[in-house]
């Protein structure tokens, strides 16, 4: 940018012949953006984002409560108490029992119970650690965004300095009456365009930054300054080694095969379910019953006829599957098993697809990177010195040169979209293969 501002207004001199007279100079908002030395990096921000990001904390607390499923399902059945008793209306027999029953979950009904719990515990782990790879996807693309709007920004600023300091010369020129006033007026138009367009490059970059901390979970009033270049290093790569790190890396695909687990261990469970259980129970009965009539006891004496007896009582219930043996249910799961076999091979297609076209899409973007940046870019430069020495000749009007600097500046954004997507490209690579490519 420096090199390239001093051949213009190199030229700008030739043109006018004139000593330079610089206007108030251009504020560069775009240095409020960027600090080189104590700047925050993508890693940086990664890292912060998976910290603080409150819709992946609130993710996380599924992993708690997956674990807590796994501590209720390896829990016993409890035990019952029961107490009665029985009184006779208008009479005195009465009946006092205390008992108890425990249920046995024979054939490993809790092991099953226990088996389904941890593998959804499974299952969550990865899925939470997917919807990671997804946002640490999202803060680098809106890390991209922002350095793309800046770099525009401040090739802009750098630009409307050298339009400011023309203006001027430009003025200075009508006053001595050397040049047309309406070269001037052309000029002022110029620099209102590309005034205009500082500031919506101003509002992009202020956008994109806001949109990197909501994704990063800081706050939008808290200073953030980045460290960091569009300008990437190209990184070869080899198809098959990414397709055997997305393999072994990709925690969506290791979802999918965490969910097959589930479906397996939920159809254990029904067959386990589906056989006979048992529950134990003792009791201690406690009668006192008579007749209305008397007898002689072992005295000889007339007494009431009335005894209390003391019972313990024992036994086991068996529940026998005659009828409903889970058939309905073991069938949905043995067809819950199948799906989960036919998603995951679905998932492997999808991410040999996946890391495929985002190669593809990679080595495409940092060919368009050299393309530009070794030819179009400098022979574009070149172009508009020479078409600025041509009208300090007289030989071609001001909105020739206008339009050369019109012609140029989309040239230069048009690197930064280049850029940008080269920079993206790579993220989506990374997110593709779920490592980092460093």
């Amino acid at each position: 940018m420096t090199m390239l501002r001093f051949r213009l207004l190199l030229a700008l001199a030739m043109a006018c012949a004139l000593p330079l007279y610089a206007q108030e100079p251009v504020a560069h908002e775009s240095d409020s953006f960027l600090d080189p030395q104590a700047g925050t990096t993508e890693s940086e921000l990664v890292t912060r984002a998976l910290a603080q990001n409150p819709t992946l904390a609130a993710v996380r607390q599924e992993i708690e409560m997956a674990r807590g499923g796994v501590t209720q399902a390896r829990l016993r059945k409890n035990p019952s108490l029961n107490v009665g008793g029985l009184q006779e209306i208008d009479g005195q027999d009465n009946r006092v029992s205390i008992g108890g029953a425990l249920p046995l979950e024979l054939f490993g009904r809790r092991a099953r119970r226990t088996e389904v719990a941890e593998r959804k515990l499974d299952a969550t782990r990865e899925s939470v650690a997917d919807r990671q790879r997804l946002l640490t996807g999202e803060v680098g693309t809106r890390f991209g965004e922002t350095l793309a709007a800046v770099r525009n920004l401040n090739f802009v600023e750098q630009l409307l300095q050298i339009n400011h300091d023309f203006l001027k010369l430009m003025q200075d020129r009508v006053r001595e009456g050397s040049t047309a006033s309406l070269d001037a007026d052309e000029v002022r138009v110029e620099v209102g365009r590309i005034d205009a367009l500082r500031i919506d490059y101003q509002t992009k970059a202020e956008v994109a930054l806001l949109r990197l901390k909501e994704v990063t979970g800081i706050q939008p009033d808290e200073i953030l300054r980045l460290r960091g270049s569009l300008d990437q290093p190209k990184i070869s790569v080899d198809r098959n080694q990414l397709l055997q790190i997305a393999l072994a890396h990709r925690p969506d695909l290791a979802a999918q095969r965490a969910n097959e687990a589930v479906a397996v261990a939920e159809l254990r469970q029904q067959q386990a379910e589906a056989k006979p259980d048992a529950t134990v129970s003792a009791s201690y009965e406690r009668p006192n019953s008579g007749f209305s009539q008397r007898a002689y006891d072992a005295a000889g004496n007339l007494s009431p006829i009335r005894q209390t007896f003391n019972y313990a009582v024992a036994g086991i219930e068996i529940a026998l599957p005659a009828f409903n043996r889970n058939q309905g249910a073991i069938a949905a799961d043995a067809a819950a098993v199948d799906a989960a076999r036919s998603r995951i091979a679905a998932a492997g297609l999808a991410v040999r697809s996946e890391v495929a076209q985002n190669q593809v899409r990679y080595q495409g973007a940092q060919a368009r990177v050299a393309a530009y940046g070794s030819s179009v870019r400098e022979q574009a430069s070149r172009n508009l010195e020479v078409v600025r020495q041509i009208y300090s000749y007289g030989r071609i009007t001001l909105l020739d040169v206008i339009t050369e600097q019109r012609r140029y500046i989309d040239i230069e954004t048009g690197y930064t979209d280049v850029l940008l997507d080269a920079y993206i490209a790579r993220v989506a690579l990374e997110q593709a293969i779920g490592a980092t490519l460093r």
